[in-house]
Formats: C-alpha cells, structure tokens, sequence
C-alpha cells in the first residue's frame, strides 16, 4: 500500500502572531512617547484605547487558532485505497469505489504559489463535496499529485 500523510501548517498562524503583538508593542511604545510617560520610566497601558483592544484581540484569537490546530493534530492520508481525514478526536476514511469524482481546479485569482485553491471530492451519498486546500497543508506540491493520481484511479474504474 502506497499512502502519504498530509499535516496541517501552523506557520501562518505564528506569523499573524507575530505581526499583531509586535505591532501591538510598537503602538503601546509610541502611545508612551506621545504622552510623554516613557521618560519617566513607566508606560500606561489604556486597555480601553480601541485599538489596543482590537490588536490584543488578534493577537489573542490568533493563539486560541494555533492551540486548538495543534491539539487537533488534524492530517490527511492519500493512499491507493482512498482518503482519510485524520484528527486527534476523529478518523474518517473514504474508500475509492465511494468516490465519485475530483474536481481540480477552482478560481484562478485564488492560485497561492501555483497551487490550486480547492480541490473537490464528490462522495457517494453526500449532499456537498469535500474540500481539500492543498495551501493549508505541508508539502502541497506532492499532494496534489497524489490526489491527481487518485483521480485517474477514479476515473479509470
């Protein structure tokens, strides 16, 4: 059996982490030397400042996002045999022969460093197809090609 495994990246979340605290730092710091109470060895912190508030709260919702993926340890495997979606809490496999079709593609302005947006997984006996955004997962490349293959198995039965 010829199967790959799929993680979820994380680094997109770290990096908005990073961007909002540090532009949160810089704007407490510069609200300090507006109101003249750096030199004086102490900054106040108005939590009530909006934006304070609105860039706490990325930076905050941001590290909820980053705590519940990594608990979720969320994965996809891609073999000869199907798709299985893969999560700490939950395991769920979508066998060859319940496959109906793959659809690659998706809209053109959406293309993240070439790679397909979406790409749609129509199951027997489901209303709405599967999505798989090959861009969320690491090494998108490589599933795209196994999902390319799957779909000439599919499409060859």
């Amino acid at each position: 059996m010829n199967a790959d495994r799929f993680t979820v990246r994380l680094e997109a979340y770290w990096q908005s982490i990073a961007i909002y605290a540090v532009t949160l730092i810089v704007y407490v710091i510069g609200q300090a030397l507006w109101n003249s109470t750096l030199q004086q060895g102490l900054v106040n912190v108005v939590l009530t400042d909006p934006i304070v508030a609105l860039l706490g709260t990325f930076v905050l919702v941001s590290l909820i996002a980053v705590v519940v993926n990594t608990v979720a340890k969320r994965s996809i495997i891609i073999s000869d045999e199907g798709i299985t979606y893969i999560s700490r809490f939950h395991e769920r496999m979508f066998r060859v022969d319940e496959i109906e079709r793959i659809m690659m593609g998706g809209d053109r302005r959406m293309r993240v460093r070439g790679v397909f947006a979406v790409i749609r997984v129509y199951i027997k006996g489901r209303r709405r197809p599967l999505r798989v955004r090959p861009g969320l997962y690491e090494n998108d490349a490589l599933l795209i090609d196994r999902l390319m293959k799957l779909r000439a198995q599919v499409a060859g039965r």
